[in-house]
């Protein structure tokens, strides 16, 4: 009976016996669960038909608005210490995926046993079922490891083995939006940060990479699996032709599929672009782009809107304070939120998915280290 119950019941809610000081006199995300259930609810409910994953949403939804909320509150030291935890377990399935790499066989059966049983899609991966949802732990980690190690003013040969690890297990990670994703987030913040001393560093990021190029040109044509060689195989099919098919739909269809009383099956069954061989029917891989096919210019822009608004307020207040030691850690997590944000461009799942790992619980990350900050400097400016 236990294990038909989900995991965020089974190992998130135990955890509300040891509730701290809540951060407000009310719940604190009521906004974001209603914003959330309404955008779930019509894209999952009136969109894919999918009550079964609808209610999978609400529910790791729930769990982590509780979680922030009663268990950590204003208690700056446990929120420090979940996100140690946090990271520690993306650290833990990059090590996977690793081993996986040697040992396929075996790791797959631990991967298994690591998701609760789930069947293994694809390998070699992490602590995930498939390679595109172990993508947003790559995007997750690595831009929050070489941002920390920067903003922190670690030594520069910490830098540098900071840059080669992650550099490893996005290169093995086997998911190329992950490198875009990771490079635009930690490339913007070098501009904000270093300013105009950023040529330098792109001038020797270009000389190290001209320095290996016959090891780069060896990973390519080799046998052995990385993003390098999967590009030169193109195993997958031109996401820029997807999306701008997707596009074409949606221009067709403004108001939403939902709206208009059609599928996605329907608009894109007889598409060609949108047949992959043995594969079937699949979409743009864009996030963002399907959540408006489904709810339409209006209804999904508006819902859009909503979920970023606080984030985007967020992130440019961190902008700001780059190099405050108050606010390092926020900044951190906002470039770390802001790469799987990017990398949600590519594949399907996104904020609103269960497969989408990190995202969700660093949305609310940055939502909650904010409120901690701005509710600390509040209560200094009356004392």
């Amino acid at each position: 009976m236990i294990r038909l119950l989900p995991n965020a019941v089974l190992f998130g809610f135990p955890l509300l016996i040891i509730a701290a000081n809540p951060l407000e006199q009310s719940f604190a995300y009521k906004k974001e669960m209603i914003i959330f259930f309404i955008a779930s609810f019509f894209l999952y409910i009136l969109g894919y038909q999918d009550m079964k994953y609808f209610f999978v949403v609400i529910t790791i939804l729930v769990f982590c608005c509780c979680y922030f909320n009663y268990v950590i509150g204003s208690d700056l030291l446990r929120f420090n210490i979940s996100i140690i935890i946090f990271y520690a377990l993306l650290s833990f399935s990059s090590f996977v995926m690793v081993l996986n790499h040697h040992l396929p066989t075996q790791i797959d059966r631990l991967r298994s046993m690591l998701i609760g049983g789930e069947l293994i899609l694809q390998s070699p991966s992490g602590i995930t079922a498939n390679v595109f949802s172990f993508g947003y732990q790559i995007a997750a980690l690595t831009s929050f490891a070489i941002i920390a190690t920067t903003i922190f003013k670690q030594k520069k040969i910490v830098l540098l083995l900071v840059l080669g690890v992650s550099g490893y297990v996005i290169l093995y990670g086997m998911n190329r939006s992950a490198l875009v994703a990771v490079g635009c987030a930690v490339m913007f913040f070098w501009m904000l940060y270093y300013r105009f001393k950023v040529v330098i560093i792109f001038g020797l990021l270009a000389a190290l990479a001209f320095g290996f190029r016959t090891t780069i040109e060896e990973l390519s044509s080799g046998r052995k699996q990385n993003i390098l060689s999967k590009n030169e195989r193109g195993q997958e099919g031109n996401r820029e032709d997807l999306m701008a098919e997707n596009i074409k739909i949606l221009a067709d269809n403004p108001y939403g599929l939902i709206f208009e009383g059609k599928t996605w099956d329907e608009v894109a069954g007889r598409n060609p672009v949108f047949k992959i061989g043995a594969q079937g029917l699949v979409t743009s891989h864009n996030a963002y782009l399907m959540f408006v096919t489904y709810l339409g210019v209006v209804v999904g822009g508006i819902l859009l809107f909503f979920i970023y608004q606080k984030i985007v307020k967020i992130t440019w207040f961190a902008i700001h304070h780059l190099r405050d030691k108050d606010y390092a850690l926020l900044v951190c997590l906002c470039f770390s939120f802001m790469a799987i944000s990017i990398n949600a461009l590519f594949h399907n799942e996104w904020l609103l998915g269960s497969g989408c790992g990190p995202t969700l619980f660093l949305y609310f990350s940055v939502l909650h280290l904010y409120n901690i900050k701005t509710n600390n400097a509040d209560l200094v400016k009356i004392l």
